[in-house]
């Protein structure tokens, strides 16, 4: 009797570490994460398969909080700077997602709905504000803010979209 029990629980071992194995094989998603400084944080979730996160931190008092949900989304976060606050949301497939930030007090947040969308965003200064919004198919959105007090907004819906906003301190 207790051969029959060693037996069949070394079968169940087996069998969920076999479909854990399985599971995590599949799946394939891919996290980096390089931080230095003081009180940066991070909230990540990845789901799906194939999906690739890239977060660089270094400074003081920085948030990054990514979501992906889907298959083969890509997103790259670097902050340099202090109280710099980045969002990335992906739902769909093959989209892919940059925002860089340097300075005090920048926010950015790009959200991904649909297929082939790419955001970038890339703020250099103080207290700027980006957000981006793609429901759809290949569409485009890039911001490029330097210096102080900028805002931008861009919604794009549909397919085939492209939009670029450059500002500047003269």
């Amino acid at each position: 009797m207790k051969m029959r029990l060693f037996i069949a629980s070394a079968l169940a071992a087996i069998s969920v570490v076999g479909t854990v194995g399985a599971a995590e094989a599949q799946s394939r998603n891919r996290v980096s994460v390089n931080q230095s400084g003081y009180q940066n944080d991070i909230a990540g979730r990845q789901q799906g398969h194939r999906n690739n996160m890239v977060i660089n931190q270094r400074g003081d008092r920085q948030y990054v909080s990514v979501y992906q949900d889907g298959s083969r989304n890509g997103m790259t976060v670097g902050q340099r700077g202090r109280y710099n606050e980045a969002h990335v949301d992906q739902y769909g497939r093959r989209n892919d997602a940059v925002v860089g930030q340097q300075g005090y007090n920048n926010y950015a947040s790009s959200y991904q709905r649909g297929r082939r969308n790419l955001s970038g965003i890339a703020q250099m200064g103080r207290n700027n504000t980006a957000t981006t919004s793609q429901y759809g198919s290949n569409n485009g959105v890039g911001v490029i803010q330097v210096g102080n007090g900028h805002d931008a907004n861009v919604r794009q819906s549909g397919n085939g979209n492209v939009t670029l906003i450059i500002q500047g301190d003269h």
